[in-house]
């Protein structure tokens, strides 16, 4: 656990030295960018002071190493658009996304675990229908869905407003709309798993013991089955993270997707910089949970087949919509 700790720190320090030098030190000065940007131009009295705080005049490697000093600080410097402290900007998208995704990821895998348990241990009717919705949603883009939701629960039914913030039943909508666009890949992997699960011998010795279908599915069948789908759940964050950029547009949210779409439409080279890092360290972090999970769900799980069922779980993800097909 320790390297592991050890590599997700590296992925963190990787992704900003990435970012800062793509951003700040590649040619393209990001305040003369400012003065020029005819969407959002940087006032000329603003551009000298900039320079000097980020340094701009100087080497490349100074810059960056006193960047990295101020991070520590919990300095990530001003947006160059209004002038606010870049922590303040994050603050405020965090406090608005934060509780819409750890939602959306609750409702992603209740989502996937009723499909699954209904394509592999449902009424035989219904199990084919439980096996094309991963398709359905699939193909179906996140704006859409959000539409859609809002259109019959919000203008039809009336049971969510679409104006006001009605606190916890207002991340309603937007989260389930997130939720249906990452569904698709873990529900099919985990439909697989419990497939292969429930052929194994092990299932025979437990009926002949007299366990119950709910015994041998809750208890056995479900720790064995889902364990590439609790990897590709943790993988899928970055998908998640990309669509609250719509999901947040459709539903009027200032959240961490807003501000990174505000951002690079008016060139705020430090609010990007700080949201890449965000985003590194969030994803780093989810998988490093998923690390940890895995011994609880079969205790002869070690790290070496931790990566090899990362890479599996690469791979499965990469050919989803062939095994779709």
């Amino acid at each position: 656990m320790v390297a592991r700790s050890a590599q997700a720190l590296l992925v963190i320090a990787l992704s900003y030295t990435l970012v800062f030098f793509t951003l700040f030190v590649l040619p393209g000065n990001p305040i003369e960018n400012k003065l020029t940007n005819p969407q959002n131009p940087l006032p000329e009295s603003a551009a000298g002071p900039l320079i000097a705080y980020y340094h701009l005049d100087k080497a490349p490697i100074e810059q960056f190493l006193i960047s990295v000093q101020r991070l520590f600080q919990g300095d990530w410097g001003y947006s160059l658009t209004n002038g606010k402290p870049v922590t303040d900007l994050i603050g405020q998208g965090l406090s608005n996304s934060a509780p819409l995704a750890l939602l959306a990821l609750l409702f992603t895998a209740v989502l996937s675990l009723g499909i699954a348990l209904l394509a592999v241990f449902g009424p035989r009717r219904l199990r084919g229908f439980a096996r094309l919705l991963p398709l359905v949603f699939l193909s179906t883009p996140s704006f859409l869905v959000g539409f859609l939701l809002l259109l019959v629960f919000s203008f039809q039914l009336g049971w969510i407003s679409s104006i006001r913030d009605e606190g916890f039943v207002t991340l309603i909508l937007p989260a389930a709309t997130l939720a249906i666009g990452v569904n698709a890949p873990i529900t099919q992997v985990l439909i697989t798993g419990l497939d292969r699960a429930a052929g194994e011998p092990f299932v025979t010795v437990l009926r002949a013991r007299g366990v119950s279908e709910a015994g041998i599915v809750g208890g056995h069948l479900l720790k064995n089955g889902s364990i590439p789908a609790v990897t590709l759940l943790a993988l899928t964050v970055g998908d998640m993270l990309a669509s609250t950029v719509v999901v947040e547009t459709v539903f009027s949210r200032t959240g961490i997707g807003f501000i990174t779409q505000q951002a690079v439409r008016d060139q705020d080279t430090p609010v990007i910089l700080a949201v890449v890092v965000l985003v590194s360290t969030t994803f780093v972090i989810i998988n490093l949970v998923a690390d940890l999970i895995y011994p609880f769900l079969d205790p002869r799980i070690s790290y070496a087949t931790r990566r090899s069922r990362i890479r599996a779980a690469r791979r499965t993800r990469a050919k989803t919509p062939e095994v779709f097909a």
